[in-house]
């Protein structure tokens, strides 16, 4: 059984979904504390001036649980539906976020995790087509924080190896993983092949949602990223 596990981001960037690709098994950290400031809602894009943020407004407060943050609604949807029409709406897949995205934001989600967590499935499943098992920490029994979580989650799903970022080696304890006999295998963020984006004048803006490379590439995207 192999693991990986990271807190839901607002449409995140590829090697998340490299993560996701490499496991068995996939946990989304909902009962984590939100990060003010972070990618948990909110995420870069590009226009004719370069990077660009869509940010999902929220109502949280400091020590709250990922799970807990509600967003705010202030017609923060039909904003995003709008810039990413008005800045991908001529990309060869701009069809994938009328056919799967732009109904979800249409819903205007209550809670942050479900929104994140939905957009992320749709792009798995329909574009990727990962099919790895992804359920939510919240779901199971397991207590702790960073490694003792991590490693209480291994334990809990009978893990023999734990897909971790770089930024793992920062706080994990190894010695208790290889005590359990859990294997730990640090991923690199690794970064498709120039593709070419609109608004070429500007040159290749590379590590920005996964949206971009969608949009840009279709479903030919093997040719410029592996999994």
């Amino acid at each position: 059984m192999i693991v990986s596990i990271h807190q839901p981001q607002y449409m995140p960037w590829l090697p998340y979904f490299s993560k996701i690709s490499r496991a068995d098994t996939f946990i989304f950290l909902d009962n984590v504390q939100f990060q003010k400031n972070g990618l948990h809602n909110r995420n870069e894009l590009k226009n004719s001036n370069g990077r660009f943020w869509l940010t999902v407004p929220v109502s949280a407060h400091l020590g709250d649980k990922l799970k807990e943050v509600k967003t705010v609604n202030t017609g923060w949807s039909k904003k995003h539906i709008k810039s990413i029409k008005l800045n991908y709406g001529k990309s060869i897949n701009y069809e994938f976020f009328t056919n799967h995205i732009q109904n979800i934001l249409e819903q205007n989600f209550e809670n942050l995790v479900d929104l994140n967590i939905k957009i992320i499935e749709i792009i798995c499943r329909k574009y990727f087509k990962i099919d790895t098992e992804i359920i939510r920490q919240s779901d199971i029994d397991v207590e702790g924080e960073k490694s003792e979580l991590i490693l209480n989650i291994c334990k809990n799903l009978n893990a023999k190896n734990y897909l971790s970022g770089p930024g793992g080696e920062d706080y994990l304890n190894e010695s208790a993983f290889e005590k359990h006999k859990i294997d730990i295998t640090y991923l690199k963020n690794t970064f498709p092949q120039e593709y070419s984006q609109l608004h070429p004048k500007l040159g290749f803006i590379n590590n920005i949602s996964a949206l971009d490379f969608i949009f840009n590439v279709g479903h030919d995207w093997e040719r410029y990223y592996t999994l």
